[in-house]
C-alpha cells in the first residue's frame, strides 16, 4: 500500500490487487483517509478558539453572575449533565440574544466550571492543589466520570492530618466507597486526632455530657460510650425529625440508665433523686431552645430497629464490628482527651461530624426509662444468656412448632437451595439437627397439623416443585405424601380445621391466583377458589376461622392488600389494606391478634411489624424488631413470637429474636436452662449470691470458670446496688441481670 502525507493527513490509495472489487461486472476502489492525532489536536484547538471568540456558540452557562459562552452539542458529548439538562424544559433555560442560557445551581463555582469547559474542549486540564477539591465536586455533578475519578484519587493520595476531615467532609466522595474506606483508614491512623479536630474548619461539632454512676466510669469504654452517643443522635435526628444544625446549637446533657439507654436529663421528673441543680438548669436551658425552634417537634415515621440492649462494661459494644455500621450513621474514629472525655469523628445522615463527650459523674442513675413508673426490681441474679445461632446464614425457610420446638427446614443461602433441618429447644437454649428433607427446597413454606410437618413446593435451585413432605414428631425420616396440583414457590402455606392450605406462589413466570386444599386422610388435594390478585410471597395464616393472604408481590409490585379466604362459602373478599406494602413478610397469630412482620418494601428489607384488629378491620403498628428481615420464618413456641433468619438488605442472616409477650418487646435473650428448669430462688442459692439489704456488690461462690465469663461478654451486667426494671435489656419480663464490675 502506497501513502502521501499532506497537512499531517493520511490518503491511502489500495494497490491494483488488493484494491479490487467487482461489483455487477465494474471495478469498486475505495479511498481511505484517517487524521493524524497533530490534526484532531489542531481541530480541538480551532473549536476551543471559537469559543473563546464565541462564534457559533448557542448556550450560555451562567454561575453565580458569570456567564460560560460555550456549544452544546461539544458539552452534551462531554457530561451526561449537560445532555440531560439541554434535552429537558426547564425554568432554568432562558433565550439570551438568540442563545440559550442556562442557570446552574449554587453547588458549582465559576473556575471549577470553567476548567472543565475548557478541558472538554482541549482534552487537558491542570489543576492547582487547592482547586482539586472544588473541581471534584463540580466533576462529580456534571458527571463526567473520568476527571472526578482522577480528582478523587489525588486528594486521597495527598492525604495530611490538615486535609483529611475536610476531605472526608466533601459532598458526594461517599459515593466511592472505596476512595471513603481509605480517608477513613487515614482518619484512624492520624497521631493527634484531638488537635486535627481542633483545627477542622467547617465541620459540624455536637457536644454531649453523660452522667452515671461513679463507680461505673472505669468500666465504660471510650469506643463504647462514642457509639452509644451516636445510636442516641441518630434516633434525636430519624425519629425526633432534629436538623444537624439544631443539634449543634447547646451542650446536651444525658444520662446513662441502668439498661444502657441513653436519655436526655430534661425528662427526669422534678424531685426526681436525680433531678440536681445541674439538671435543673439544662431543663430550663432546654426549654428555652424548645420554644425558640418550633422544628423541634416528633416525627411521625417509620420506627427503625431497636438494638438488644447490651451493657457497656463487656465486649459487647465496645469491639462493635465497623462492617455492621450503616455508612450514614458510622464512628470513623476516636481518642481520648483527658481521663473523662473523647472526641470522635463520625457521620450523621453521611455529613462528617465532630463529637464531644464528656463523662460527669453522679450518685445513681434513674431506675427507670422516662416512660415508666414500675419500681425497680432488687433480683440480683444473672440469669439470661444469649440465643445461639442457626448453622448456616439462610432465608425463605419452613418454619414452625413441632413437639414445641422450632422447627427451621431448608431455605435459601444465596448459594443452594438446602436440604437441611434444624430445630430450636427454647428450655435448653439449643438447636439440633434433624434428618434432612429428600431435596433440596427453598422459597417455600410449612405447616403444622396434628403433629406432623407439612413441606410444601417451593423451588430446587433449577425448578419449581410440586412435591410435599411431610415429618413427623420423633421420626428418623421425612416422607412424601400426594404432590400439589401445580408445581411452585413462595407459596403461602397454613393448617386450618384439619386442612392443609397453599395460597398463590409463583411459577416462574408471574404471581398466580390458585389456591389448594388438602385433607390428611385422603390424601387428596383440592383446587378452592382463586385469589381476586395472584401473588407470591405473600405472608399466610389461619385467624379466627379463616385464612388470611397478606401483601406479597403480583409479579412487578409490593402490594399491601389483604384477602380473606371463607371455607364454608369456597369465596375471597377483601380486608382492610397494610399501611406498609410488603413481600417476605411472615404471619401468625399471637396473643389473639394476627400479626405481619419483617419483609421488603421493594426497596429495603424492613424491621417493622403491624397488628391486625378484626373488630375495628385495622391495623396498627407494632413493636419493630431488633433486625430487618426479608423472607423471614416465624412461628409461636411456648408462647413466645419467634422471627427466624431472612435477608436484611446486605447479609443473609442465621440470628433468631422472639416476641416476649410481657414486655412487648423483640430480643435475643432468653433465660438460662438452669433457671427455667429450677426456678429463680433455687438458681439464685445454688449460684451463692446473697440477697442482703443495702448490699453494695454481689458476691459468688467462685465457681465461675472461663466459659461463665465468655458468656459474660454477651450478656447485659449491671452493678450491685442498681438493677434493671422488668423488660430491661429486651428480657423477658421479671428477668433481671446484675454481676460485679470486672466480669
Amino acid at each position: 500500500m502506497t501513502s502521501t502525507s499532506a497537512q499531517s493527513t493520511n490518503v491511502a490509495f489500495p494497490s491494483t490487487e488488493a484494491g479490487k472489487m467487482v461489483t455487477e461486472g465494474k471495478m469498486n476502489t475505495s479511498l481511505v483517509m484517517e487524521d493524524s492525532p497533530e490534526v484532531l489536536h489542531q481541530r480541538l484547538g480551532q473549536l476551543n478558539q471559537l469559543r473563546k471568540s464565541r462564534h457559533f456558540c448557542d448556550v450560555i452557562l451562567q454561575v453565580g453572575s458569570s456567564e460560560i459562552h460555550a456549544h452544546r452539542s461539544v458539552l452534551a458529548c462531554a457530561s451526561p449533565y449537560f445532555f440531560e439538562l439541554f434535552t429537558s424544559d426547564d425554568d432554568r433555560k432562558t433565550a439570551h440574544e438568540g442563545r440559550l442560557m442556562y442557570k446552574l445551581s449554587s453547588g458549582f463555582e465559576r473556575d471549577s466550571v470553567e476548567r472543565l469547559v475548557n478541558y472538554v474542549y482541549t482534552g487537558c486540564m491542570e489543576v492547582p492543589d487547592q482547586l482539586v477539591k472544588t473541581v471534584f465536586i463540580a466533576a462529580r455533578k456534571l458527571k463526567m466520570e473520568t476527571v472526578s475519578r482522577a480528582c478523587g484519587e489525588h486528594l486521597v493520595a495527598h492525604l495530611t492530618p490538615e486535609s483529611c476531615l475536610s476531605v472526608r467532609a466533601i459532598n458526594g466522595i461517599a459515593s466511592n466507597a472505596a476512595l471513603v474506606n481509605r480517608v477513613d483508614e487515614y482518619i484512624q491512623q492520624v497521631s493527634d486526632l484531638v488537635q486535627v479536630t481542633r483545627d477542622a474548619l467547617g465541620i459540624p461539632k455536637i457536644q454531649v455530657s453523660v452522667i452515671h454512676r461513679t463507680h461505673d466510669e472505669a468500666a465504660i469504654t471510650g469506643r463504647a460510650l462514642c457509639n452509644l452517643v451516636l445510636e442516641w443522635v441518630k434516633k434525636q435526628m430519624v425519629e425526633e425529625d432534629l436538623h444537624l444544625d439544631l443539634m449543634k446549637e447547646k451542650k446536651h446533657m444525658l444520662y446513662l440508665n441502668i439498661d444502657n439507654s441513653l436519655h436526655d436529663c430534661s425528662d427526669i421528673q422534678s424531685g426526681d433523686l436525680n433531678d440536681s441543680d445541674m439538671v435543673q438548669d439544662y431543663k430550663k436551658m432546654s426549654r428555652k431552645l424548645s420554644q425558640t425552634n418550633i422544628k423541634m417537634r416528633r416525627k411521625s415515621t417509620t420506627p427503625q430497629p431497636v438494638k438488644p440492649r447490651l451493657m457497656l462494661y463487656s465486649r459487647s459494644i465496645s469491639d462493635k464490628d465497623d462492617s455492621e455500621q450503616d455508612s450514614d450513621w458510622k464512628l470513623i474514629a476516636y481518642a481520648q482527651v483527658s481521663e473523662s472525655s473523647w472526641v470522635a469523628v463520625v457521620t450523621l445522615k453521611g455529613s462528617v461530624t465532630v463529637m464531644s463527650v464528656q463523662q460527669k459523674m453522679g450518685s445513681s442513675s434513674p431506675t427507670h426509662t422516662p416512660i415508666s413508673s414500675r419500681p425497680a426490681s432488687v433480683e440480683k441474679v444473672d440469669y439470661y444468656t444469649v440465643i445461639p445461632h442457626m448453622s448456616s446464614p439462610k432465608c425463605a425457610t419452613g418454619t414452625g412448632n413441632l413437639n414445641g420446638h422450632l422447627l427451621v427446614c431448608g431455605g435459601y443461602d444465596r448459594g443452594e437451595c438446602l436440604r437441611t433441618v434444624e430445630d430450636y429447644n427454647p428450655e435448653m437454649n439449643a438447636w439440633t439437627i434433624q434428618p434432612p428433607m429428600h431435596q433440596g427446597r427453598g422459597r417455600f413454606d410449612l405447616t403444622v397439623l396434628n403433629g406432623k410437618a407439612y413441606a410444601i413446593g417451593g423451588c430446587d435451585g433449577s425448578k419449581e416443585l410440586s412435591t410435599v413432605e411431610v415429618l413427623e414428631e420423633n421420626a428418623k425420616k421425612w416422607s412424601s405424601v400426594a404432590p400439589l396440583p401445580l408445581a411452585r414457590s413462595n407459596t403461602g402455606v397454613c393448617s386450618l380445621d384439619g386442612k392443609v392450605f397453599c395460597i398463590g406462589g409463583w411459577n416462574g413466570q408471574y404471581g398466580i391466583k390458585q389456591c389448594d386444599m388438602y385433607t390428611p386422610e385422603t390424601d387428596i388435594w383440592q383446587t378452592i377458589a382463586s385469589l381476586h390478585i395472584g401473588r407470591y410471597q405473600a405472608g399466610v395464616a389461619a385467624y379466627k376461622g379463616m385464612v388470611y393472604a397478606i401483601g406479597g408481590c403480583d409479579s412487578w409490585n409490593c402490594l399491601n392488600s389483604v384477602e380473606v379466604y371463607d371455607s364454608r362459602l369456597d369465596t375471597w373478599r377483601f380486608a382492610a389494606p397494610m399501611t406498609t406494602p410488603r413481600r417476605g413478610c411472615g404471619a401468625e397469630v399471637f396473643k389473639g391478634k394476627l400479626y405481619v412482620m419483617g419483609g421488603s418494601d421493594g426497596t429495603h428489607s424492613l424491621c417493622t411489624t403491624e397488628i391486625y384488629d378484626l373488630e375495628t378491620n385495622t391495623w396498627m403498628p407494632g413493636p419493630s424488631m431488633t433486625t430487618c428481615r426479608a423472607n423471614v420464618g416465624v412461628a409461636v413456641v411456648n408462647g413466645k413470637l419467634y422471627a427466624v433468619g431472612g435477608f436484611s438488605g446486605k447479609n443473609f442472616l442465621n440470628s433468631i429474636e422472639y416476641l416476649d409477650p410481657a414486655t412487648d418487646e423483640w430480643t435475643n435473650f432468653t433465660p438460662k436452662p438452669e433457671v427455667i428448669r429450677n426456678g429463680i430462688d433455687n438458681y439464685t442459692k445454688r449460684s451463692g449470691y446473697r440477697n442482703e439489704e443495702n448490699s453494695q456488690a454481689v458476691e459468688s461462690d467462685g465457681t465461675q470458670g472461663s466459659d461463665h465469663e465468655d458468656a459474660v461478654e454477651h450478656e447485659a451486667v449491671a452493678n450491685g446496688h442498681h438493677v434493671a426494671e422488668n423488660g430491661c435489656n429486651g428480657l423477658p419480663n421479671g428477668v433481671h441481670s446484675i454481676a460485679t464490675n470486672g466480669h
